[in-house]
């Protein structure tokens, strides 16, 4: 399915265009999907995702208003994401992570299974946690 193809489905009762796959995608009003986009189980997408090339979700996955992802993003099982987050290039987030408003995470960021960050917070290039850590509110 090319990307002109996924603009041209009309929203639901609900006013979501869900993209039929039989997966339960759900996308918001002006997403933009990068080539090689991969969707698992029942993803949300917000109001002006933009998503880079390569980007790969688990199952259910939901992504606020205004999030932005670079290219070879990985978001493993029942991530949430926050309104305006930005995750830069290659990043990796664990099962069940967690990011408030306007989290922003370098390249190559990798956040363990069960990470919550609180709204604002900004990670470097590279900058790793393990498993279960909370920063923030």
């Amino acid at each position: 399915m090319t990307t002109e193809e996924i603009y041209e489905i009309l929203p639901n009762e609900n006013n979501w265009r869900v993209l039929p796959n039989g997966n339960r995608v759900k996308l918001g009003d002006g997403v933009k999907l990068g080539d090689g986009v991969t969707f698992g189980d029942g993803v949300t997408l917000g109001d002006g995702v933009k998503l880079g090339d390569g980007v790969t979700f688990g199952n259910w996955v939901t992504l606020g208003h205004g999030v932005k992802l670079g290219d070879g993003v990985t978001l493993d099982d029942f991530v949430t994401l926050g309104k305006w987050v930005k995750l830069g290039n290659w990043v990796k987030l664990g099962s069940g992570v967690k990011l408030g408003h306007g989290v922003k995470l370098g390249d190559g960021v990798k956040l363990g299974d069960g990470v919550k960050l609180g709204s604002g917070v900004k990670f470097a290039d590279g900058m790793k946690l393990g498993n279960g850590v909370t920063l923030g509110d």
